[in-house]
């Protein structure tokens, strides 16, 4: 009976199941096996998501891990989830078989050792681990744990077992349990020994059963992830080709900016080789914008030459090649002279008309290779390339200066246009191109002063000079500041009594390193700074405060003489700024006179005759100084409101070396006293020239022989000691009063402005 027991048990142990368990294990597994996937995928999609960057590519590529990932999981929880179905299936069924096994026996048992053998002889074998027998009223008849026999189960230690065998199922059912591959199960069961119903108990071991079905399970998962992984990447590839490969390529062809030209990975025509299009149409566009803007950048809109910025680039590609083959290269600035004049006398547009004149011109005689630029205003650049030193560069710049000098008709008017040339020669005078043409600048500057159709090479004490101005001009600043300036006094002498007249007030520059220094230095700096004005309101404002000073300490009452600039005379405010310094010194307008050139005069004659008429109505003198080196016209000078003529003393110096010397002063004394005006000659420094200035009718002197120029206090004890305001030094007095000179009436009146 034993025997077919264990059979019984045995055929039905092949039908076991592998337990709900081992199936609820392989359901958790597969899910975290998918939530793992998830994660994946997200830090997949994640990469790089906040950097600057993220190629399409990767994010394909993430994307297509991420399906891939997804689908692995959800074929994952599908095959587990139905092994773990079938697993459940095959449980019942050989938990079904043991339990109509046991039953069968248990039927057939007559006694309860019987009872006990059937449970021993279960108990050994594979499928049962533990089992037991028990009644109605709760006590074990039968069980393989030798503890439990002849117990009840209220009894048993084991309060999970207690609660289980207590139990009276009308079925079987399973209980839970801690191992998936051991599954208890309890069941109503009949003992007929007893004539009563009681409930078996019994653990089935369906590890066998249950790793069969997992390993199959394991293997589908396996074959289902290859496969996916297959289809990724296969699909990876097609969308690589498809579109990846294509947007790639328009990327390259965009980052190119449409260099190269744009071909799809098929070859045919999309939305993406559309997209390709518009681009390469917006790149060509750009293109040409973007050159026409160059070109725009680098020329002059009115001449159509190259503009500095051309010229300069065009300057350093030269240098590169003179640092190649050791070539000479010229740089040259043109300058048209008197230009500005030509746009105030004829018009803006006649200045235009000339500029694209000379533009054409110089275009005309530039050679292969030279480049010719306008830099600005009436300026032009050449460039000269290919020449053998700075001779054949002075040659060239004077071929340009007589193309540019060729008379020319511009509407009514026949023109004859002059220009000077600054030039510097590259490696000689230096190898920057921001040297060189700060060189041809200087260059420039120095041909400016010597004329027109002057060219000038550069020199390193040009380069000197400009250095010594601009450290003028910074120390002017300063010397403005802190009043740096005192005033000399030159004496102004009457040649036929000896009487001093006035004195000429001379500003010198007391600069606390350099020492007293002359206005020929710093007048110039301070006009093309445009400092002039404040210099020449000191000079006023502090000469008439010392001869109201002298004349309210008693010295003799004379006028003193200030020099007035051309930016002066042309200021509106002009009288004001006279009335008012003369009122706030108490110095009346006889006692002042203000010099101007003979070339300030003749600029701007209207506007210079309005201001020089509204001074002359104060009271204000007016002289003109260094008479006869300008161009007056006698026509315009008879209508200055001039009460004295300086004779140059250039004209002075040589009056007494050449008989025809005393011409032109004797034209000017007798010019003069035509038109009621004074004569004083400037520059005598001997008795000789006094006295043929005497002879020739002079009316006054001013010289090193008469009085060189003093500071404020010295000139006051030359005041002090000239008795009746006669010169003080009575050999001078002698030379001046030799011999009467014939009336004219227009001697000085003794204590008037000279």
């Amino acid at each position: 009976m034993a025997d077919m027991v264990r059979a019984d048990m045995e055929r039905a142990a092949t039908h076991d199941e592998a337990g709900r368990g081992d199936a609820a294990a392989s359901t958790d597994v597969a899910g975290d096996s998918a939530g793992s996937l998830v994660a994946l995928a997200k830090a997949l999609l994640g990469i790089g998501m906040s950097g600057s960057f993220f190629a399409v590519r990767l994010k394909v590529f993430a994307f297509m891990v991420a399906v891939g990932a997804v689908l692995v999981a959800l074929s994952g929880v599908f095959v587990f989830h139905f092994y773990g179905n079938q697993i459940d299936r095959i449980i019942k069924i050989r938990a079904t078989g043991l339990r109509d096994v046991v039953a069968h026996s248990i039927a057939s048992a007559r006694t309860i050792d019987d009872l006990q053998f059937i449970v021993d002889a279960m108990a050994n074998t594979s499928r049962i681990e533990m089992m037991a027998i028990v009644d109605a009223n709760g006590r074990i008849v039968a069980a393989s744990r030798s503890d439990w026999r002849g117990k009840t189960v209220a009894s048993l230690p084991d309060t999970i077992a207690r609660a289980d065998l207590a139990r009276h199922p009308s079925r079987l059912e399973r209980l839970p349990t801690a191992n998936a591959a051991r599954v208890d199960f309890i069941s109503p069961v009949r003992i007929d020994i007893e004539g009563q119903n009681g409930t078996l108990f019994f653990r089935a071991n369906l590890t066998e059963a249950i790793s069969g079905l997992q390993e199959t399970a394991w293997g589908v998962v396996v074959w289902l992830a290859t496969a996916a992984i297959v289809a990724v990447l296969t699909l990876s590839l097609l969308m690589q080709r498809i579109f990846i490969g294509p947007i790639e390529t328009l990327r390259a062809y965009a980052e190119r900016r449409g260099a190269g030209g744009y071909a799809t990975a098929m070859g045919l025509r999309d939305e993406i080789s559309i997209i390709a299009e518009v681009l390469r149409e917006a790149f060509e566009a750009t293109s040409k914008n973007e050159t026409r803007l160059a070109d725009l950048a680098q020329t002059d809109s009115l001449t159509g030459l190259g503009n500095r910025s051309y010229f300069k680039s065009r300057l350093v590609k030269q240098i590169a090649l003179g640092e190649t083959d050791g070539g000479v290269i010229g740089v040259m600035v043109l300058n048209l002279d008197k230009f500005k004049d030509i746009n105030d006398t004829l018009g803006h547009d006649s200045g235009d008309v000339i500029l694209q004149r000379t533009a054409e011109i110089l275009k005309s005689c530039q050679r292969q290779g030279d480049a010719v630029a306008r830099l600005g205003a009436d300026e032009f650049g050449i460039v000269l390339t290919g020449i053998s030193g700075p001779d054949e560069a002075v040659e060239y710049a004077s071929r340009f200066i007589r193309a540019v000098g060729v008379p020319f008709r511009l509407a009514a008017n026949e023109l004859h246009q002059t220009a000077c040339v600054g030039l510097t020669i590259y490696p000689q005078d230096g190898r920057d191109p921001d040297v060189l043409m700060k060189n041809a600048d200087l260059a420039l500057s120095r041909a400016k002063v010597e004329g027109p159709g002057a060219c000038i090479p550069y020199r390193h004490e040009l380069h000197l000079r400009a250095m010594e101005r601009n450290s003028i001009e910074r120390d002017l600043r300063v010397a403005l500041a802190q009043r740096q300036f005192v005033l000399f006094y030159q004496p102004k002498v009457d040649i036929n009594t000896g009487r001093i007249n006035g004195a000429e007030a001379l500003i010198r520059w007391q600069h606390p390193e350099r020492g007293l220094i002359s206005p020929d230095v710093f007048i110039p700096v301070a006009e093309r700074c445009g400092f002039i004005s404040e210099v020449s309101k000191w000079v006023l404002d502090e000469a008439c405060r010392q001869n109201s000073a002298w004349q309210a300490a008693g010295l003799p009452k004379i006028g003193i003489a200030v020099n007035v600039s051309a930016v002066d005379l042309r200021r509106p405010d002009l009288t004001d700024i006279v009335a008012n310094t003369l009122v706030r010194h108490a110095l009346s307008p006889q006692y002042l006179e203000l010099e101007v050139t003979e070339s300030m005069v003749m600029r701007d004659v209207d506007t210079v005759i309005g201001t020089l008429r509204r001074l002359r109505s104060l009271g204000v003198g007016i002289g003109i100084d260094d008479f006869g080196t300008g161009y007056s016209s006698l026509a315009y000078l008879k209508r200055f409101p001039v009460k004295r003529l300086k004779i140059d003393r250039s004209f002075v110096r040589d009056i007494a070396d050449l008989r025809d010397g005393k011409v032109i002063p004797k034209v000017i004394i007798d010019l003069a006293h035509s038109l009621s005006v004074n004569v004083l000659a400037e520059g005598v420094e001997d008795a000789a020239q006094l006295e043929i200035l005497r002879s020739l009718g002079c009316d006054e002197a001013q010289g090193y022989f008469l009085g060189r120029p003093m500071p404020a206090m010295e000139f006051e004890l030359f005041l002090r000691h000239a008795p009746n305001g006669l010169h003080p030094d009575a050999a001078i007095r002698h030379a001046v009063t030799v011999a009467p000179a014939k009336g004219h009436g227009l001697r000085s009146v003794p204590g008037s402005a000279a």
